[in-house]
């Protein structure tokens, strides 16, 4: 497959010609260290894509000449994955792995045992994580990453909302089992390295959502959401 570069949402996409600069042109000089010829894929990260061959090189940007293009249209049933905020470097592991296995948003919660918080410093950080694994995954649609939600304001989200599951260790009914509305969004709530507390299930399970496990192991903070996510897309037929 093509190694994918990002553009800005205001690119021409019906142009035979597209330059590519900034960090992506960085990304593709100075570290794959492309040449001329080469066949590449470029996109504007909310569906527009375009392909074709290197034909100019500097140390700043490169020029692409256009073959062929095209555009993916945002999924009809989108996967939501409210993760809470977890420790330093586990918040870009778990955007990564999400971004990986296909979730279409991203959003950071301010759990009551999160440790760490989110400024827009950080945020700029998820956004990134997400923009370099939908590279390396080919993805032409990068996840949207949200603002952060206090606890109160995701529960004003969620509610009345069919498709929402909590994932929470000590749950009976498996995601794997449990009936999923095909017409509609999945949202799944992650909680921190810490777990959820009493207060949180509740109130979520006042909302409507439903609370649910993988399976008998359980799994870092990081990855869980991805593990899950994944059994949604396999569920739901992306997959």
């Amino acid at each position: 497959m093509l190694t994918t570069f990002f553009v800005s949402e205001g690119t021409n996409f019906s142009a035979n010609q597209i330059e590519v600069d900034g960090d992506e042109a960085h990304h593709g000089v100075n570290v794959l260290r492309l040449k001329k010829s080469e066949e590449v894929k470029i996109s504007d990260g909310a569906g527009n894509w375009a392909a074709g061959v290197v034909i100019e090189l500097s140390k700043k940007s490169f020029t692409v000449e256009i073959s062929t293009r095209g555009f993916e249209a945002a999924p009809k049933q989108r996967l939501l994955v409210v993760q809470a905020i977890l420790k330093n470097d586990a918040n870009k592991e778990a955007v990564d792995f999400l971004t990986q296995v296909g979730v279409d948003e991203v959003i950071p919660w301010q759990s009551q045992h999160s440790i760490g918080k989110i400024d827009d410093k950080r945020l700029i950080k998820w956004q990134s994580a997400a923009r370099e694994s939908s590279r390396q995954s080919r993805r032409v649609r990068i996840p949207v990453i949200a603002n952060t939600l206090s606890t109160e304001n995701l529960i004003s989200k969620i509610k009345d909302c069919e498709n929402v599951f909590v994932l929470h260790e000590a749950a009976k009914n498996r995601l794997s089992q449990i009936e999923i509305n095909q017409e509609v969004d999945v949202i799944l709530i992650v909680g921190p390295e810490g777990g959820l507390s009493e207060f949180e299930v509740n109130t979520f399970i006042s909302a409507g959502a439903k609370v649910v496990r993988l399976g008998e192991s359980v799994l870092r903070a990081a990855n869980a959401g991805a593990a899950a996510a994944s059994v949604v897309m396999s569920r739901t037929g992306k997959w």
